[in-house]
């Protein structure tokens, strides 16, 4: 076999060349393919299935705390009393804890005790002046939730706005995040 001369070497060496930049091109796409499915990924997940919330203020204290970020899932549409909750209202994303379903009666006894159906809940309810708002005893309308805060002394919640529709819950709760060391 005869010894390339160096035209032959030279358009070789091109030929080498392109065929790598070609390998470096195709890497480079595949990596923004791969990248850009990760963002879609990502945004479908966290626009359908789960939401990070930062809670705002204290009305859920000691569970929640200002900046705590709390994962929720987004898919349950079942909500039982004791669920931690994300909802909207009056145009304000929130969290609270659903203490009443659609059909439910709601209380609140003389001495500051919550009482749904007659049980009264286990925490002291320390009531707020809520105005007019809610008249006891409260009967939950059907498809919609009856939310306190944990801070019960403070919170902004259905004792002063009402019952929630289903439709304003954004997510419930499976994760919470303190902000400490953030």
């Amino acid at each position: 076999m005869a010894r390339p001369t160096g035209a032959e070497a030279a358009f070789a060496k091109a030929i080498a060349q392109r065929r790598d930049s070609a390998k470096v091109r195709e890497g480079w796409i595949r990596l923004a393919v791969n990248v850009l499915t990760l963002v879609l990924v990502l945004w479908l997940v966290f626009s359908f299935v789960l939401c990070i919330f930062r809670a705002q203020g204290n009305d859920m204290y000691p569970a929640v705390q200002d900046g705590d970020l709390i994962i929720g899932w987004r898919l349950g549409r079942d909500w039982r009393q004791g669920d931690l909750v994300v909802y909207e209202e009056g145009g304000k994303t929130q969290a609270g804890r659903v203490v009443a379903t659609g059909g439910d009666i709601v209380d609140v006894t003389d001495a500051g005790t919550l009482t749904v159906n007659g049980t009264p809940e286990s925490r002291a309810l320390y009531e707020t002046d809520g105005g007019d708002a809610i008249a006891y005893p409260y009967v939950v309308p059907e498809g919609e939730v009856f939310i306190l805060g944990d801070f019960r002394t403070q919170a902004h919640d259905s004792r002063e706005f009402g019952s929630v529709p289903e439709t304003d819950i954004e997510a419930t709760a499976i994760g919470l995040l303190r902000r400490r060391n953030f």
